[in-house]
């Protein structure tokens, strides 16, 4: 913010900055390195507790409230202290609070965990993700070396001759073997290079997904680099690659019997000695084998993850939300008092409903998909209290939002200070409370930390189901209020419905907003599908991380037929020249060289099917209502590859079938 704001003018400190409208000095400037505690947050300024919680009234009150989380520790332990020591510790502190503020229903408990930058409860989501990636990682390696063993292995059949020229020429054993292992890991070391230029956007990719903006926040994107650690791991694994690539063909090179070649000329088939069963594979064959079942696990993984961001994207929140923009605002930083907040929030959404580019606008305490209070509500024919969803809204909200009633009438301007007090619940608590569906006209009411009756609210509605934190999970029971009866607070939820792109209403509701109160603070303002994507993220890195993984196998699988079967018609033209010859059509020819591709495919596929089926709980971590055996992902990726390797196997058969035979005996 120094460098941004300021220039980076070295006389920052002393000088005053305003914050909400409120005087600052500076007093430091923090280093570049140090980014905020959280991985979720860069934070700009840090100010001390005290004027915070002064000027943050409500969040004052709510610091008065011991079961509202509000702050988190961090600790260094003292030299010689251990972890049992401090946890030992916090369960006294722990103790000593329960006694002092007894809480019956739920005991204190104080975790000790290491402050990590990502948030443990993150690390414990992304775990999942983090397990199969690596196994997909080292899938898609081992096929990288089948694939590369396979090509280096056609390119040393070329070059048959040349190695036997230099072995009888007196070149040892060893100094051939070193001969070709060097040209392998001279190809490695090449291919590592490249990969380590990629890296650095490919990190950059993957720390935008988790980049989830919110109404109140936008959790920044982290910070991704490659370090030396990951660079070494990552050079070592390239060259061990082109090692176990380049093994068979080095041990090819250095066998004396190379010298048989310049005397006989001999062409082996493809594939090598089969023996005695010659419905079983060679080592090439072997190989494609193995990269068609690793192909067949990796497109099956990505098939099931880009079903679950389908399923996920088409899930109902139960508002609209596609034309939907919101913004969080705050009258602190405003000379607005308190009770002239609700008149100043009333004619902001009237006068905002006359620009043209507004269809209609609503308030409310927190906006969709964003944290809520949690209120312990008394209803009638229930002996305890249930935990509900709390959400204050002014009367045009839900025709905002687009949520429906299913019973009863919405807020009216009636439903204010003085008059009897409202409410209006979801299905979801009507039908989990109110059996019969006789929620209408029933009476709720707050539990206070006593057990007193609080506050009584009379249901006059019922909506649709609706989720108001967690678009993924099931809708929760949740408790509307009236806001103009409650009191407004200093921060509010507003949101507006566009008849425009919400992309070009973010700038006319900035410069609206400040024309109507310069002094307005506003906290973020986003068109409500990126929160919806953020919620996403993890369905939509999964899903585009796991499609390259496949689309590199599957590109790796076609190289690997197209290869053994280029190698094989070159190898077999005087056999498909006698064939020929001798009667046969170019289409037995043609299934010939299809059929020889084809079978070590199937196999593969087969194989691949079966791994697939064994990783079904692995994988069932990273699915949303999709089953991980679901038969069309399954079927789908069989066929993709199936294709794949009948397009590579088609050009190696179209040269077959027209192979000249008189210039093929003559040769």
């Amino acid at each position: 913010w120094w460098q941004r704001s300021f220039g980076g003018d070295p006389a920052i400190l002393g000088r005053t900055v305003y914050l909400n409208y409120r005087p600052f000095t500076v007093v430091g400037v923090m280093a570049p390195e140090f980014v905020g505690a959280t991985s979720g947050m860069r934070p700009d300024v840090w100010i001390p507790v005290a004027p915070f919680r002064d000027r943050y009234t409500s969040w004052a009150r709510r610091a008065e409230d011991r079961d509202t989380p509000l702050i988190r520790v961090y600790g260094r332990l003292r030299d010689g202290t251990s972890r049992a020591a401090a946890a030992a510790a916090l369960d006294v502190i722990a103790a000593r609070l329960d006694s002092t503020y007894p809480r019956p229903e739920n005991e204190r408990n104080l975790r000790l965990e290491d402050a990590t930058w990502i948030d443990p409860r993150a690390r414990a989501d992304e775990i999942s993700t983090l397990r199969v990636m690596v196994i997909a990682a080292t899938g898609l390696m081992l096929l990288v070396c089948a694939n590369v063993a396979n090509l280096l292995s056609a390119l040393a059949s070329g070059r048959r001759n040349e190695f036997a020229i230099r072995v009888a020429l007196g070149a040892s054993p060893p100094r051939m073997f070193r001969l070709v292992l060097v040209e392998n890991l001279l190809l490695a070391a090449m291919a590592g290079t490249i990969a380590l230029v990629l890296a650095g956007p490919a990190s950059t990719r993957l720390g935008s997904y988790f980049a989830r903006p919110s109404v109140w926040n936008a959790d920044a994107a982290r910070v991704i680099t490659v370090d030396l650690r990951v660079a070494a791991a990552a050079f070592v694994l390239a060259l061990l690659t082109g090692l176990l690539g380049g093994v068979l063909p080095a041990l090819g090179a250095s066998n004396r019997k190379l010298v048989d070649t310049l005397r006989s000329g001999a062409r082996s088939a493809v594939g090598g000695a089969r023996g005695r069963l010659p419905w079983l594979p060679g080592s090439q064959d072997t190989l494609v084998t193995a990269q068609a079942a690793l192909a067949v696990v990796l497109l099956v993984v990505a098939g099931l993850v880009l079903r679950t961001l389908a399923v996920t994207g088409d899930i109902d929140p139960g508002f609209e939300h596609e034309n939907l923009v919101a913004s969080v605002i705050s009258t602190s930083s405003t000379e607005i008092p308190p009770e002239g907040r609700e008149l100043f929030l009333r004619g902001l959404t009237e006068r905002l409903e006359q620009e043209p580019w507004v269809s209609s606008a609503a308030m409310a305490s927190q906006a969709p998909l964003s944290g809520h209070r949690t209120a312990q509500l008394g209803l009638e024919g229930h002996a305890d209290a249930v935990p509900t969803l709390m959400s204050s809204v002014n009367p045009g909200y839900f025709r905002t939002l687009g949520i429906e009633l299913s019973a009863g009438r919405p807020f009216t301007d009636a439903d204010i200070s003085g008059s009897p007090d409202v409410a209006i619940v979801s299905e979801t608590l009507a039908e989990r409370y109110f059996p019969r569906g006789n929620a209408i006209g029933q009476h709720v009411w707050f539990v206070q930390d006593d057990g007193a009756e609080g506050r009584r609210f009379e249901i006059v509605g019922v909506t649709r189901p609706v989720k108001l934190t967690d678009f993924l999970a099931a809708p929760e029971p949740v408790l509307f209020l009236s806001w103009p009866q409650l009191g407004y607070g200093t921060t509010s939820a507003l949101m507006v419905q566009t008849s425009v792109p919400p992309a070009t209403t973010i700038p006319n509701l900035y410069r609206w907003l400040r024309q109507l109160e310069p002094h307005l603070a506003i906290i973020n303002a986003l068109p409500y599908t990126d929160v919806v994507r953020g919620h996403l993220y993890t369905q939509r890195m999964n899903a585009e991380m796991f499609s390259a993984v496949a689309g590199v196998g599957l590109a790796l699988a076609g190289i690997g037929v197209f290869s053994v079967m280029s190698l094989a018609v070159g190898r077999r033209t005087r056999e498909i020249g006698v064939r020929m010859a001798l009667g046969a059509h170019r289409a037995d020819i043609g299934r010939l060289v299809m059929r020889q591709a084809m079978t070590p495919v199937a196999i593969g596929i087969s194989v691949g099917l079966m791994a697939s089926f064994a990783l079904t709980g692995l994988v069932r971590s990273l699915l949303t209502d999709v089953e991980p055996t679901d038969p069309l992902t399954l079927a789908a990726g069989s066929a993709v590859l199936l294709a794949a390797a009948l397009a590579a196997a088609y050009l190696p058969a179209r040269r077959a079938v027209r192979i000249d035979p008189m210039a093929a005996l003559r040769a």
